[in-house]
């Protein structure tokens, strides 16, 4: 197949271009990733040794990254989300390995950016309260001699995006 056939979409970093049947399936995996195989198969038009084959040649190209449970925060007990902008002392390997080695294991992170201009990571994190929040700050960032900056803003409402769809 070439990248110039009609219907299918070259993947940056991967050997084959997406069909009109991977992206049928990649998009009904990404609306409800816990679809039966048999279900699958059904809404794409394949059969579902079709449908099983392709999933799994998906995952081994790294298309699929995996599967997860999206959990509710609020439900056990994490209802406060903040967003911290974490500035860096010094941008030496050394002090950037330390921190990214520590943080994003730290159980109230969600979710670690390693960005570029005024801030050097964005983490999201979720805890109980906003005491619980401050402590957090203070015990593990405040406190690293690695850290030169913080600022925390608090999240209202997390409203989710796309999870991974390919674009019209």
């Amino acid at each position: 197949m070439s990248n110039t056939t009609k219907n299918v979409r070259p993947v940056a970093g991967a050997a084959e271009p997406l069909d009109a049947i991977d992206e049928r399936l990649l998009a009904a995996l990404v609306a409800d990733a816990r679809i039966s195989n048999k279900q699958l198969a059904e809404l794409v038009g394949i059969a579902p040794s079709t449908a099983l084959m392709r999933t799994r040649a998906l995952s081994e190209r790294g298309i699929i990254e995996g599967f997860e449970a999206k959990l509710s925060l609020a439900a056990v007990g994490r209802s406060v989300q903040a967003l911290i902008a974490v500035r860096l002392r010094a941008h030496d390997r050394e002090q950037i390995d330390r921190f990214t080695a520590r943080v994003p294991k730290l159980p109230a992170v969600l979710s670690t950016f390693h960005t570029s201009g005024s801030v050097d990571y964005l983490l999201h994190i979720a805890v109980a309260t906003t005491e619980d929040l401050r402590d957090w700050v203070l015990d593990n960032l405040a406190t690293d001699p690695v850290v030169g900056h913080t600022e925390t803003t608090l999240v209202f409402d997390h409203i989710q995006g796309n999870h991974g769809p390919l674009p019209d």
